[in-house]
């Protein structure tokens, strides 16, 4: 049959629509296509290029296994090699208990356990539930098959006991190498260890452990992280997957062998250190105080600090410990965050580069010296301290009626502020500046730890503020500023960067790398170091730091300064910063005492301190008193204790200090609000000046038995230092101009060898009571000590003194 036109037009229509279905199909396939191949390589991309490096190293890690070796961190030196701070290991202990096994048919699984609780101090319990746990999970065969569909799968790991010592952890390591026991772990934690408690520890400074290694967070740990730390050392190699887990026998590791770390050798001196601490303790017991008081000691010459405390201060073994005069019912009501902010605040910075404060009088020796080195005046230049009116503020002498007409010299003793603006003005403003920021007191001293601050000095200053710094007032530095540019006085006009690092080593100071000392420029000419070190002697012969103990039969010199807070109640700060000796300095010594709580009106009470510094480490380096014939008729009249008992501690250490005497309170009874219970020496005994008085808020205190030491051959001063140390005091004998001579309760050892030889439990002499069989005496002893005459009986063997 014939088709028609029509047929045919509605076939090729019919055709033309399939093949348009056919192309909408074709096109829709090829976009799936294109858009599922898109997929697969944007897959592709993150796969190889973004990810490349995270999937190499997991692929790395399946194939090759990594060992890491760390250096143990370098230990912190004193000057003389003493470790300050060095580091052990404790380890945490754990086992995979199913592996715990060995092939030596000697040892069994009780054996194992028995060591184990040996090393680890495990209790019997913790004993009884590892050893049931190895046998449960070693259980293999039919019983373990059953086990396993019961749903019981071994262990993985188990904790056994965490903070092992080293010692007992490498010993329960050895036995069991030896022995082929295997399952059991030992992972290392680095632990510091500060040898000195609390002594020193703003300036070595704290770490804390990050990703397993120690960091240095603060102080000289911070400062010398990288000489402390050295670098890891890397073993990489193939991993055996199936047997062992280990390395490939034949293959070959790649290694990056271990860089050492090094030791820091300190300038710190140990046993300046625990002077200065001590005696800023005093000071502090007096000024009522448990913060605020800060010294340093410092060569002139290096830039070495020798010694740097304050208090607070803290155990860096546990700094956030029951700070200084806190009871624990106390701290405890504190919260958390006041707590923290406490400790940063207080303990935890260095004070002596961080806090700022007016130095006070102190300041006058900085105008001194540019006066003098720009011949502006002389020593006798005579000058008249009528009150000065500057922009509505008038200046006046701190003594209400004045001085009247003066010299320079004088004036400085006297410390009189209307001569040093005067001095200042005859410099000029704009060049007095100059001097003070080429002295660095808009900077920094660039000493080597973190955080020290920038002195605080006007930017524009008005002729006001010029005023009031020329004595120190309306600006504030750093103790460490002060320091330097006393040390700059000292070593003849050379400026010295103040340092506590100066050497690395890797054995011993026998064998080290020492730092260089940074280049010093000439600030001030020899002559005019002189001409100031001369007044600086006369502020302690005759001016304002007179009749300190310390300062009795020594060449020291040096300036007081006291600072009001307007904005704190008038309250106020007292500092003093000397030179030892002042003719040829070897060191700086500075305290600082800020706002005391007692009754304190003196910035002679930070010189007492800093004297008694000085006088105590020249003693140490065997440089003795030369005395005058006043000063030996001072030092033999001896000083009677007052009755204490109505008064608080802090008010009975104030009163000791006016005496003369050195207060002392046990740290862990640092509770200066507190009555004043128990004293030794007892009230009413006689003491000799200088000597170390010991207080107590607590009766319940028990006896504690000293040893006497030897005083003979030692000057007046050595006496008094050496029986401080020991816990006894003395009384002098005849006039002290010479070494001491004998002594009324003979030295320990000898009383305890004559004891032996008797054959007898005690002496047997009248003062039985205040002994005890070893041949020792109550603490606060008082012992007669003889310098100009020797008693014809008992001066050695004698029991007397004043209890």
């Amino acid at each position: 049959m014939k088709r028609q036109p029509n047929d045919i037009t509605k076939i090729s229509h019919n055709v033309k629509l399939s093949f348009r279905l056919l192309d909408g199909k074709f096109v829709a396939l090829i976009l799936v296509f294109l858009f599922a191949s898109g997929a697969v390589v944007n897959h592709f991309y993150h796969l190889q290029i973004l990810q490349h490096d995270v999937l190499a190293a997991k692929a790395a890690n399946q194939q090759y296994m990594t060992h890491t070796e760390s250096p143990r961190r370098g230990m912190i030196l004193d000057r003389n090699g003493y470790p300050l701070v060095l580091s052990t290991y404790v380890y945490r202990v754990g086992m995979t208990p199913r592996d715990v096994a060995t092939r030596a048919k000697s040892i069994s699984d009780e054996d194992i356990v028995e060591k184990m609780k040996q090393h680890l101090g495990l209790d019997d319990e913790s004993c009884a539930l590892t050893l049931e746990q190895i046998k449960t999970d070693r259980v293999t065969g039919w019983m373990g098959l059953k086990k396993h569909l019961a749903g019981h799968n071994p262990v993985p790991y188990i904790a056994i006991a965490s903070e092992v010592p080293e010692i007992e952890a490498m010993a329960l390591k050895d036995w069991l190498a030896v022995n082929g026991v295997g399952g059991i772990r030992f992972d290392a934690e680095e632990r510091r260890v500060y040898n000195n408690g609390n002594l020193g520890s703003p300036l070595l400074g704290m770490t804390q452990l990050v990703d397993g290694k120690l960091i240095g967070v603060s102080g000289l740990e911070a400062s010398y992280d990288a000489l402390l730390s050295g670098e890891p050392g890397y073993t990489f190699a193939k991993r055996n997957n199936y047997t062992t887990k280990g390395v490939i026998p034949f293959s070959s590791p790649v290694s990056r062998p271990v860089e050492k770390s090094h030791h820091l050798v300190s300038t710190l001196d140990l046993e300046f250190q625990s002077i200065l601490q001590e005696e800023l303790l005093t000071a502090a017991s007096a000024a009522g105080l448990t913060r605020g008081v800060n010294g340093l000691v410092m060569e002139v010459k290096t830039g070495n600090v020798v010694a740097m405390a304050q208090l607070a201060p803290f155990d860096a073994s546990d700094p956030t410990a029951l700070p200084l005069g806190f009871t624990e019912e106390h701290w405890g009501a504190l919260s958390s965050d006041e707590k923290t902010n406490y400790l940063i605040a207080n303990l935890w910075k260095n004070t002596n580069i961080t806090d700022v404060y007016e130095p006070g009088s102190v300041f006058k020796a900085i105008t001194l010296a540019i006066g003098l080195e720009e011949n502006v005046a002389w020593e006798q230049t005579i000058f008249h301290d009528d009150p000065i009116k500057i922009q509505g503020e008038e200046i006046s002498c701190y003594t209400r009626q004045g001085h009247g007409d003066e010299t320079l010299r004088q004036a400085f003793y006297l410390s009189c502020n209307p001569v040093f603006v005067q001095l200042g003005e005859r410099v000029g403003q704009d060049l007095y500046y100059d001097w003070i920021r080429k002295l660095g007191f808009y900077g920094r001293t660039g000493i080597d730890l973190p955080a020290e601050a920038v002195g605080l000095l006007h930017a524009k200053p008005m002729p006001i503020d010029f005023a009031n710094l020329t004595f120190g007032e309306s600006s504030s530095l750093t103790a460490i500023q002060l320091a330097q540019f006393f040390a700059t006085v000292g070593n003849g006009g050379y400026m010295v960067t103040p340092r506590l690092g100066c050497a690395a080593t890797e054995d011993g100071i026998d064998v080290m790398e020492s730092f260089p000392l940074n280049e010093s420029p000439q600030m001030f000419s020899n002559d005019t170091c002189a001409r100031v070190r001369l007044m600086l002697r006369d502020v302690v012969r005759q001016g304002t730091a007179s009749g300190t103990f310390g300062g009795i039969g020594l060449k020291i010199g040096g300036k007081t300064g006291t600072a009001i807070d307007a904005n704190d109640d008038e309250r106020r700060t007292f500092s003093f910063v000397g030179l030892v000796p002042y003719d040829e300095p070897e060191y700086v010594v500075l305290v600082s005492i800020h706002k005391p709580e007692t009754s304190i009106t003196l910035s002679t009470s930070a010189a007492r301190a800093a004297n008694r510094i000085a006088a105590r480490i020249l003693n140490t380096r065997g440089v003795k008193q030369n005395y005058s014939q006043e000063e030996l008729s001072y030092l033999s009249r001896t000083v009677e204790l007052p009755d204490f008992s109505t008064m608080k501690i802090r008010d009975a250490a104030l009163q000791l200090i006016m005496l003369d005497l050195a207060p002392c309170v046990p740290t862990d009874q640092f509770y200066l609000d507190q009555p004043c219970v128990s004293i030794s020496p007892a009230s009413g005994s006689h003491v000799g000046r200088g000597s170390t008085v010991w207080l107590y808020p607590d009766k319940a205190n028990e006896v504690e038995w000293v040893a006497v030491p030897d005083f003979q051959g030692r000057n007046y001063h050595e006496c008094v230092w050496l029986a401080a140390e020991y816990g006894v005091t003395i009384a002098p004998v005849g006039t002290p101009q010479g070494p001491s001579l004998a002594q009324d309760i003979a030295p320990t050892s000898s009383r305890a060898l004559a004891a032996v030889d008797k054959e007898t439990g005690s002496p047997s002499s009248a003062g039985d009571s205040e002994l005890d069989a070893s041949g020792k005496v109550r603490r606060g002893q008082v012992v007669k000590v003889y310098f100009t005459q020797v008693p014809q009986s008992g001066a050695e063997t004698g029991q007397g003194g004043d209890h």
